[in-house]
């Protein structure tokens, strides 16, 4: 019994010795396309963030969204994302096959548990501090004695030149905030300095214009997809297919450019959107005031919301898909009765009837003249998110009765304390106030405008009409 009990444990030993030195388990996992394409769906694992995944309107975007979904398209089955606040949580995640693949962690210290796909985009990283800091001369100075704050990344740890300079700054790493939570921060004056990718620069920067740049910490990042080490060839060799394929047709450099490369929601100053208004909007004036007469708005107010969305261009397509005049969504167009997003009168008459739904469905004690900066809030970023803002601010003992009550809530929605709290999760809520404050000021000016022209009827209605020049 003795010698039998001793045989048992030698070939116990044997066996775990041969699974730890040669981790056979790769035999379990050659197959992994087989078995995506099986379940008919590929995960993704990401995190939340303005550039890696979110979503308006219970639809999903982001740019490094879109490639996973273009991937999913590719191999034709279901994408499936999963989202977690940290890297060693990402890959736990694909080492036990939760999910395949890692998307939107810059990962450089590879390790000996994963692999990474073809680099399909670069970044630089730079840090970033308010206008009053980065103007002045001893930035250096203020570098070297505060903290550099950051979202969990390797770049910080794995620089390769310069190394000896990085390395004296001092770096703060956040692994259970984001980069909107960050960005708050340094808003709000509770930190210096902050590190950020340029991408998501090139986007927070336009709606919080006081950010600049003071250094570039390191240059030609790559970002790319992060694997199992014992991923199966075959969905290493479609990977790879993919990517060859997404390079042959410009998709790559086309999604980023229809991500990075617009300048939504950017207040186009008081002199282009006068012009515009002279030369363009006399063309869909009729349309704009019919479909205000027939669902009561002021039209001065939808033809602000249509140039804020659109410029007023028939054509005009957002990187989100949205199309025409009043930009409205498949799904939008279809329940309002859209046939032709592009049409301008369907766009019109659609987007109007779709703000009087939204400004119906807001049951909140509320005067009408605040009421529909809340329901033009909830055309851009969805009723459920708006709501959201409105739940929190409950919370807080806050009774929300204008659009000012409001706003700092819509601006918690991509704060990671807060969207935590929420029924309909993370929100650009920075994008949506920008762009109310974008419709506002389109408002005041054809408002001014207009009583100027009345100002003007009613003086020519004066003058004898033995003096009119006919």
């Amino acid at each position: 019994m003795i010698k039998f009990l001793i045989r048992i444990v030698l070939v116990t030993s044997v066996v775990s010795i041969f699974l730890y030195y040669f981790q056979p388990q790769s035999i379990f996992f050659e197959n992994d396309l087989k078995r995506i394409v099986e379940k008919n769906k590929v995960t993704f694992v990401t995190r939340l963030g303005p550039t890696t995944y979110y979503e308006i309107k219970n639809k999903k975007f982001g740019y490094h969204y879109s490639i996973m979904k273009e991937f999913a398209d590719f191999i034709d089955v279901e994408l499936s994302i999963k989202v977690v606040n940290n890297i060693a949580d990402a890959r736990k995640m694909i080492s036990s096959r939760e999910a395949d693949i890692i998307s939107g962690w810059n990962v450089v210290d590879l390790g000996q548990d994963i692999k990474t796909s073809y680099p399909y985009n670069r970044v630089d990283y730079v840090i970033v501090a308010k206008s009053n800091i980065s103007r002045r001369s001893n930035i250096e100075d203020k570098l070297l004695n505060n903290d550099i704050h950051a979202i969990e990344s390797d770049v910080i740890t794995n620089v390769d030149t310069n190394r000896e300079k990085k390395l004296k700054y001092s770096y703060k790493i956040w692994q259970d905030k984001n980069i909107d939570d960050l960005l708050r921060m340094l808003n709000d004056n509770e930190i210096i300095f902050l590190l950020m990718s340029s991408d998501e620069f090139k986007i927070l920067s336009k709606y919080y214009r006081d950010i600049k740049v003071v250094q570039r910490h390191s240059v030609n990042e790559a970002e790319y997809w992060v694997l199992p080490y014992d991923v199966g060839s075959d969905l290493q060799n479609k990977i790879s297919e993919f990517f060859n394929v997404m390079i042959d047709n410009n998709r790559l450099a086309i999604i980023y450019r229809n991500f990075f490369g617009q300048q939504q929601h950017t207040f186009v100053g008081s002199k282009i959107f006068i012009k515009d208004l002279v030369e363009i909007f006399p063309t869909y004036e009729f349309f704009f005031k019919e479909a205000s007469r027939l669902f009561n708005f002021d039209w001065k107010l939808i033809a602000s919301i249509g140039y804020q969305e659109s410029r007023w261009k028939k054509d005009a397509v957002s990187y989100t898909g949205v199309k025409g005049i009043m930009m409205l969504t498949k799904d939008t167009a279809r329940e309002v009765g859209v046939e032709d997003r592009k049409d301008p009168k369907e766009s019109i008459f659609g987007g109007v009837k779709y703000l009087r739904t939204i400004y119906n469905r807001i049951d909140y004690d509320l005067d009408d003249k605040e009421k529909i900066w809340f329901a033009i809030a909830a055309y851009n970023i969805g009723l459920g998110h708006v709501e959201d803002a409105i739940k929190l601010a409950a919370s807080d003992g806050v009774e929300i009765r204008k659009w000012s009550d409001i706003e700092p809530y819509i601006l918690m929605l991509s704060q990671s304390e807060y969207y935590r709290q929420t029924k309909y999760g993370y929100a650009r809520g920075w994008e949506t106030v920008k762009y109310v404050k974008n419709i506002k000021q389109y408002y005041d000016i054809i408002v001014f405008l207009d009583s100027q022209d009345k100002d003007v009827d009613e003086k020519d209605q004066e003058i004898p009409k033995t003096l009119w020049v006919t």
